[in-house]
């Protein structure tokens, strides 16, 4: 038991200890160099900045929103088939229950959604 609980704060360690050693070589090596404000203004052609600098269209946003969770809950349902004999009664129907209730509640956003955009 002890195993356990020693593997997993192992692998916490190693999840936070790879990124922020990587993070810092990476800002002990980088080329040091002087503030330039010339160099560090946007290009532009060079014109004056007319409006916002970042200009984009987040049209599809919600929808990539939808998407993801709608996607885990696929595999989570095609996992949980694999393994429904094998679970308890109760396990199948929260896992059920849950695909439906997600799936109920990405219809009535994308509805959301397409009511918003017309």
């Amino acid at each position: 038991m002890l195993y356990n609980y020693l593997a997993i704060i192992f692998f916490a360690f190693v999840a936070a200890f790879v990124p922020l050693s990587t993070l810092l070589l990476a800002k002990l090596l980088r080329h040091k160099t002087l503030s330039n404000p010339v160099k560090e203004a946007p290009y532009e052609s060079a014109e004056a900045t007319i409006g916002k600098n970042r200009d984009v269209m987040n049209d599809y946003l919600p929808y990539f929103m939808l998407f993801l969770p709608v996607e885990i809950i696929a595999i989570v349902a095609l996992l949980w088939s694999l393994v429904a004999r094998q679970v308890s009664y109760a396990d199948g129907v929260i896992v059920l229950g849950t695909t439906i209730v997600s799936a109920a509640f990405a219809l009535f956003g994308y509805a959301l959604i397409r009511g918003n955009n017309e």
